[in-house]
């Protein structure tokens, strides 16, 4: 009996190692102490009864460090997730969730649960703090927070001429290439425009129209 339960105990030790799952070394420490009592001299049962309560407290112990060690910091989620960080600006709501516009595509979304109960409206910043699948987990982000995502956000500039495949814009007196962002590709723009940066999608400035107050400023 002694030796089955060693046996046993190796092979549990050798899956755990490959495996790091932290049950299977309570598993396999059961096993090894009911090899100690079968090979004293014990009776089966007793051996039996001692890889049973080994397991019994082990497993919650393996459970506990398991949850410790592997327990996300914030760090390793925006390296598990690249998306963590972002802004994103919310086109519409629904009783669903949201819809958000990001990397100039529209995406489903729904407010972490401890922002659950803050008011969001259309147009408003988020920033991405996690993914389920493919809605996006956000959470309110400030102004400044905003704009240091993105040092160009809220600059604006001047529409050079319109293509069917974007826009050449005048920012930093240099021309650039931008796109309307995804939630106002319906309206139309004229060279001689001012549009504000509200993002990018690599060398392209995301665009959206400008307030007529704020268009008037020199």
């Amino acid at each position: 009996m002694g030796t089955l339960l060693a046996i046993l105990a190796a092979a549990a030790l050798a899956i755990e190692l490959s495996s790091m799952t932290f049950y299977l070394l309570a598993v396999a420490a059961a096993l090894a102490a009911g090899s100690v009592v079968a090979w004293i001299g014990a009776p089966a049962g007793w051996a039996w009864a001692t890889v049973a309560l080994g397991a019994v407290a082990g497993l919650p112990v393996a459970h506990r460090i398991r949850v410790r060690l592997v327990r996300p910091t914030p760090e390793s989620m925006q390296l598990a997730d690249p998306d963590a960080g972002h802004v994103v600006r919310v086109e519409s709501l629904a009783p669903d969730g949201l819809r958000v516009a990001y990397r100039d595509t529209s995406w489903t979304g729904h407010l972490a649960d401890e922002y659950r109960d803050i008011a969001v409206s259309a147009g408003d910043l988020l920033t991405i703090v996690g993914r389920e699948g493919n809605d996006l987990r956000l959470a309110p982000v400030a102004t400044q927070a905003a704009q240091s995502a993105d040092l160009d956000f809220g600059h604006l500039v001047r529409v050079e001429s319109v293509a069917p495949d974007g826009l050449r814009v005048t920012y930093r007196d240099r021309s650039r290439t931008g796109r309307l962002a995804h939630e106002y590709r319906d309206i139309t723009v004229s060279a001689g425009d001012l549009l504000t940066i509200v993002g990018r999608n690599g060398p392209d400035l995301l665009l959206a129209p400008v307030p007529a107050h704020a268009a008037a400023r020199p």
